[in-house]
């Protein structure tokens, strides 16, 4: 039967498989963009998929299309060589459509700007109830997951396969217990004598790497005398090691409350490296007493810090540069000062449980300079990152968001640490506050799909392990064929493989099925993207197309033959978008009332006409038409 050019063709219905629940399923994905250039601007276009299906409808021809274009009742029958569909599963359109682009807008936009990049991400706020966030919960949703803290350079303890109820060793639940008394009476820095300090540090003592590397943080650049009295220690339960105290059973029954904390250290710069100087440390009393449990109003004046400490540390090594217009140390002030790194160890294991949570900003640096392992942090460094992963200085951050400036030393004084612990701290509790959109605003670049198909790839070969997301478990390649300036707009960044095509015409455009098809897997495609430009020949049959439309159906024909029926295909078509994009440039050009070119009516029409033309595209998917492959 004659099929109207306007009508929308959806033969057969949309398949099963355009709304994929086993993402296993999947072997890859292709998006081919067929670009046509020319034409008369009210004359039909054979390439385009509508034309193609109405012309093989009504000539009853013999062609790839109508090989595709098979009706529901002939499904999974047989093949067209005569199989009974056993071995082999057909082909079919899964939708052919047209679709309207860049609607309400009189700029145009080609098909790679609108198929391509990502929308921006929603904003995710923060739950609360009857208007109050959830205050608790929301700090914790803000702590850095391992694989960050071993991305970001934390240091993390080593520790080997371990029974589901290990045993703390006797020694280390003594000095653990005696660590928790000190914390009942301590009022500021444990003086101990250095050698019972540095006896109790060794009891607690971990080993520690840094980040994802397989060594010590430096000690390797640190093969001195002090080398030995330098150990990781990490924080632990205080009602563990209390409950192994019978004298302290009373303490036992009340559990502890989690509490906040914000550090910040000064280092100097030593013989051997960084070395800690300063070190401050504040605690958020916004509840009652640190109690954090009852906090749940958004009122930011529940802000209120204590200071627990603020004490200078002597390094054990020389001093080459005190960086006092960083730091703010001079040698005056670490003159007469005797506080070890090791009474700083106590005095934290002393305040910190493992189940509080210590924010600061590069946080990393801090507990590397404090050789302190802790896993519940925040680091405003890491949550206020920038889009293009950048980070920002928490002068910047202070600044702009809190509207406080800090850091005011001017060369001579340096940074206070108990002034950039405060920033930290009230970054991270109006963050969980206000939840994401509390932020500093950047022009969001967008993202491409190509961009986020590799990064996802590639951070999922590192971590290795199963998954169902199509872009962490495909292995193949990442592949964009098409013109030089479009490789170089849309496909410069993140490919494995870039193929320069300027026309469907040219021998390269054979690639696209060659590389979906391919049995080696260094050479097949998990995720092909394909511009193909066909411009209107000066000579042949079909008002200039029949070269193009030969050429396209070769290359669906390869497509429907030769690609695994596993890969998805979807198939754009857009007309005439470089013409109008000319046009409406010109037009911008000439309404300019500086201008002296002229924009007259009938130019007028005719870019309106090219532009709808531009905006009507036309898509296609080619997928199994089996149910059985399509599940």
């Amino acid at each position: 039967q004659n099929v109207s050019q306007n009508s929308i063709v959806n033969l057969p219905p949309l398949p099963s498989w355009s709304n994929i629940g086993n993402m296993a399923s999947v072997g890859g994905v292709a998006v081919i963009e067929i670009d046509i250039a020319g034409g008369e601007k009210d004359a039909s276009c054979p390439l385009m998929p509508s034309q193609r299906i109405m012309d093989t409808i009504n000539a009853k021809s013999d062609n790839v299309w109508s090989s595709l274009l098979q009706s529901n009742s002939d499904k999974g029958k047989g093949t067209s060589d005569g199989n009974d569909g056993s071995d082999k599963v057909k082909r079919t359109v899964g939708a052919a459509c047209k679709v309207k682009m860049f609607q309400g807008n009189k700029q145009t936009r080609c098909m790679s700007d609108v198929l391509m990049f990502l929308p921006p991400p929603p904003e995710i706020q923060t739950k609360q109830q009857n208007g109050c966030v959830e205050f608790l919960p929301a700090m914790n949703a803000l702590l850095l997951k391992p694989r960050q803290l071993r991305s970001e350079g934390f240091p993390i303890e080593v520790t080997a396969k371990r029974t589901p109820n290990p045993e703390i060793p006797s020694k280390t639940l003594k000095a653990r217990q005696r660590i928790c008394k000190i914390s009942q009476v301590i009022d500021a820095v444990p003086m101990t004598e250095e050698e019972d300090a540095l006896e109790l540090v060794r009891s607690l003592s971990v080993d520690a790497v840094v980040g994802d590397t397989d060594q010590d943080e430096d000690r390797s650049s640190r093969c001195d005398d002090f080398t030995k009295m330098e150990h990781y220690v990490k924080s632990f339960s205080h009602d563990q090691a209390r409950s192994g105290d019978s004298s302290d059973a009373e303490v036992t029954q009340q559990k502890r409350q989690q509490k906040i904390f914000a550090i910040d250290c000064e280092m100097v710069q030593t013989s051997s490296g960084p070395e800690l100087a300063r070190v401050s440390m504040i605690m958020f009393s916004g509840g009652d007493a640190g109690d954090c449990s009852n906090i749940s109003s958004n009122k930011e004046d529940e802000e209120e810090s204590t200071v627990v400490f603020d004490e200078l540390v002597k390094p054990r090594r020389r001093v080459l540069d005190y960086l006092t217009e960083y730091s703010g140390i001079t040698s005056k002030m670490l003159k007469d000062v005797s506080t070890r790194i090791e009474h700083i160890q106590i005095s934290l294991l002393s305040l910190i449980d493992e189940n509080d949570i210590l924010v600061g900003h590069s946080l990393e640096n801090d507990l590397l300079a404090l050789r302190l392992v802790h896993s519940k942090v925040i680091d405003t460094s890491v949550i206020f990152r920038g889009n293009n992963g950048r980070k920002f200085s928490l002068r910047h951050l202070s600044n702009v968001l809190l509207q406080k400036k800090i850091q005011q030393g001017c060369g001579s004084y340096g940074h206070c640490s108990t002034e950039d612990a405060e920033a930290a701290l009230v970054l991270a509790l109006r963050r969980a506050r206000r939840g994401t959109s509390f932020r500093l605003k950047e022009n969001s670049k967008r993202e491409s799909i190509l961009g986020v198909f590799q990064k996802v790839n590639r951070a999922a070969k590192d971590q290795g392990g199963d998954s169902e997301c199509f872009a962490e478990r495909n292995d193949g390649s990442c592949v964009c064929i098409g013109p030089n300036d479009w490789i170089s707009k849309y496909a410069s960044d993140g490919s494995h493989h870039v193929l320069s095509c300027d026309s469907i015409m040219n021998s390269m455009a054979m690639a696209v099925p060659s590389w979906l098809s391919s049995d080696k897997a260094s050479k097949r495609a998990g995720f092909l993207w394909a511009n193909l430009l066909c411009e209107k020949s000066s000579t042949g049959g079909e008002g200039g197309w029949k070269k193009e439309v030969d050429k396209l159906d070769e290359i669906l024909k390869a497509l429907v033959d030769r690609v695994p029926y596993h890969i998805p295909i979807l198939l754009v078509f857009q007309r005439n978008y470089k013409r109008a994009l000319a046009l409406t440039q010109q037009r911008k050009a000439a309404l300019n009332p500086k201008a002296t070119c002229s924009w007259t009516s009938a130019q007028e029409e005719e870019w309106k006409e090219l532009l709808e033309q531009s905006r009507q595209c036309e898509a296609i998917w080619i997928g199994s038409a089996c149910p059985s492959a399509s599940s």
